[in-house]
């Protein structure tokens, strides 16, 4: 069977971690993609962030891994520990690894960033710098597989596309376009420090630490607060994230200067190991977490502009899937619009197959991640509740120093992020396999149906058209434009 292929341009606000994967798969869908970048540097800000098996998978499967090399750094396992330093949660992520199937990997944002930018530009993606975005024009009245999207930059270029995708964060101009009266919020007093210092100033400075931090996630948590570490550029990075509430009461609604004094008070309670540790940073900045809606749409009404990412569900960072589901929706968007080029889906189809998919499962995410927050922060008598709990984990974990004995198959931990088992759903996740399985399914049900093989004409296009496909070579000739 002949489908028309199409010509498809593709425009992404913003080109953080999250819209630089979406600009990877799109370009892997054989649409012409150009990433409009507001900073006059591509880059990151930040420390380290973990790519969990959900996210990892496309590392592996697009040859980012290969970008990064060893700056992925893969943990052992995890400690949860309560401040004094007992252990009261353990996870072998080498068995968390086998079983899902993926790694685990710690990074520095620099590294993944540059790997995915690399990365970006091997597939033929345009990547602007120094475009900050200032006007959007679309019309809602008009067919999204007929009409572009213009956008005009503040230095009066303009651009046109026939998707424009909002990957710019929680400030995003494309969702105050869309969605003006929508206001990322912080729900809580709860903020984060971060912060980076060299192994080798850690352990010349503390000793003892050398029989404490190893290849591992590390946690440290106490009411109200916890501290988390691990190793990261190859293990020559030591890596923190400091989770607390704001002693005066106010709420973090951006990214201040951290005061020292005030920091290290936090952690004066903590494990002496975990009080030295804080005295080595010599400056901080305090992060808020913000959560965005659940909003009712994430795209216009011609499903010819459309969120991701922080852009359309920002979420606190206790299940370390904030960047992840950005990267997931990428991910998925790139499954559906590379149908929308084979001429098997319209535009507004694959749009709304996304946001039908995408949108309760970044929900449920938002949902999860808060919920781990007061799990790990919790006071008593939950806290003793919740410890005692996971003595299961912890007879494993002394029971056999190699090998430590999988917990019984009814056991579930409160630990939501690192015993994936109880939200299996998240690590063993797989985007591209959900956005094309949401394919299938509304194709099946679309259209006529053959009565002697019960097959949807529709669906039978999709899988018959690959020659179509195969006879275009569309990447190839995307990247051997971008080259010239």
């Amino acid at each position: 069977m002949s489908h028309q292929q199409r010509n498809l341009s593709v425009g992404l606000c913003g080109g953080g971690l999250g819209g630089l994967t979406a600009a990877i798969a799109l370009a892997r869908a054989g649409a012409r993609v150009t990433v409009l970048e507001a900073a006059e540097e591509l880059g990151e800000i930040g420390a380290g962030i973990q790519m969990t098996p959900n996210v990892a998978r496309f590392l592996l499967r697009w040859g980012v891994s290969d970008i990064i090399g060893p700056d992925l750094v893969q943990c052992d396992r995890i400690n949860m520990r309560d401040k004094d330093g007992q252990l009261v949660a353990f996870s072998d992520l080498t068995r968390i690894v086998r079983d899902y199937g993926y790694p685990w990997w710690v990074v520095h944002r620099h590294h993944l960033h540059s790997g995915l930018a690399e990365s970006c530009r091997r597939h033929g993606v345009q990547l602007v710098i120094d475009a900050r975005v200032e006007k959007i024009e679309y019309d809602d009245n008009a067919d999204a597989d007929t009409k572009q999207v213009k956008v005009t930059t503040v230095k009066g270029k303009q651009y046109t596309f026939d998707l424009l995708v909002g990957s710019d964060g929680l400030k995003s101009v494309v969702r105050k376009k869309l969605f003006p009266n929508v206001k990322p919020a912080a729900l809580t007093k709860n903020a984060a420090y971060r912060a980076v210092i060299p192994y080798s100033q850690v352990f010349a400075k503390i000793p003892e630490a050398r029989g404490v931090l190893g290849n591992a996630i590390d946690v440290w948590q106490a009411p109200g607060s916890y501290f988390i570490s691990y190793p990261m550029s190859a293990g020559r990075d030591f890596n923190m994230v400091l989770s607390h509430h704001t002693r005066d009461g106010h709420v973090v609604k951006d990214v201040e200067e951290a005061d020292m004094d005030e920091l290290r008070c936090s952690y004066e309670h903590y494990d002496p190991v975990v009080q030295k540790i804080v005295a080595l940073i010599p400056q901080s900045k305090r992060w808020p977490l913000m959560v965005t809606g659940p909003l009712e749409s994430w795209s216009n009404k011609s499903k010819n502009v459309v969120l991701m990412g922080d852009a359309a569900h920002s979420m606190v960072n206790h299940m370390a899937q904030g960047a992840a589901t950005s990267m997931e929706d990428g991910a998925f968007l790139g499954k559906v619009i590379a149908d929308v080029v084979r001429g098997i889906l319209t535009l507004s189809e694959a749009i709304d197959i996304y946001e039908k998919t995408r949108m309760p499962r970044a929900w449920t995410k938002q949902q999860a991640s808060f919920t781990a927050g007061q799990l790990y922060m919790a006071a008593p008598p939950d806290l003793e509740v919740r410890d005692a709990s996971s003595r299961v984990e912890r007879e494993a974990a002394f029971s056999n120093v190699t090998s430590p004995p999988h917990p019984p198959p009814t056991y579930r931990s409160w630990d939501l992020w690192g015993f994936p088992d109880s939200i299996p759903g998240v690590y063993a996740y797989d985007a591209e396999a959900d956005a094309d399985n949401a394919i299938c399914e509304y194709l099946g049900k679309t259209g006529e149906v053959d009565p002697d093989t019960r097959v949807s004409r529709r669906l039978k296009e999709k899988w018959w058209n690959w020659g179509d496909t195969n006879r275009e070579d569309v990447l190839t000739k995307q990247v051997a434009k971008a080259r010239l």
